[in-house]
């Protein structure tokens, strides 16, 4: 399994509400096999991932955010000193 994003994202905005993700988000991406290829355009922050996108309280599916191609994968990204971390993935 895949960990790492290649490009790596300097910084992601919220596709919904347009703040800048600080801590933690959503970010649709493509799985290449050895490496996650985002979509740094179709990122959702946490708050919206939450209450706008997903069900009531639920976390999005890949669905929600961007139109699911075969290797299609939703991340959950957290920020950290050197970019963005891989947390967990739904398929």
């Amino acid at each position: 399994m895949a960990t790492e994003l290649q490009p790596s994202p300097e910084s992601l905005t919220c596709s919904l509400c347009g703040t800048s993700i600080d801590d933690a988000g959503y970010l649709p991406a493509t799985d290449r096999g050895a490496t996650y290829e985002p979509i740094a355009d179709e990122a959702v922050c946490g708050t919206c991932g939450f209450n706008e996108v997903g069900m009531a309280g639920c976390a999005p599916a890949v669905d929600d955010v961007t139109d699911p191609g075969p290797d299609a994968v939703l991340l959950y990204v957290q920020r950290t000193d050197d970019g963005f971390e891989v947390v967990s993935v739904k398929r």
